[in-house]
């Protein structure tokens, strides 16, 4: 799978993780482990940033300032703290 092809197969994954998420523990949520539903939901949020994070990095790659560039690594570095710490 070349590299765009795989980055649309991330984001169709993680819109389906987040999707059966969502019908889980709203319509079978009695059904599931609502640990197991918080896992899937992570996965597919952790699946989500990255592909945000790609294409930001392409856009900020392509700026001739070096400001994009920090900021950017500013914002992703922001990203992964909140979401390590459960605040996302």
């Amino acid at each position: 799978m070349k590299g765009k092809n795989f980055v649309n197969f991330l984001a169709y994954l993680s819109v389906a993780l987040i999707a059966i998420v969502l019908i889980f523990s709203r319509l079978l949520g009695w059904l599931v482990n609502p640990q197991i539903l918080s896992v899937l939901n992570l996965v597919a949020q952790i699946i989500a940033y990255t592909i945000t994070a790609v294409f930001a990095f392409f856009f900020a790659k392509s700026k001739r300032s070096n400001v994009w560039m920090i900021c950017y690594i500013i914002f992703v570095i922001l990203i992964i703290v909140f979401l390590v710490l459960g605040v996302i």
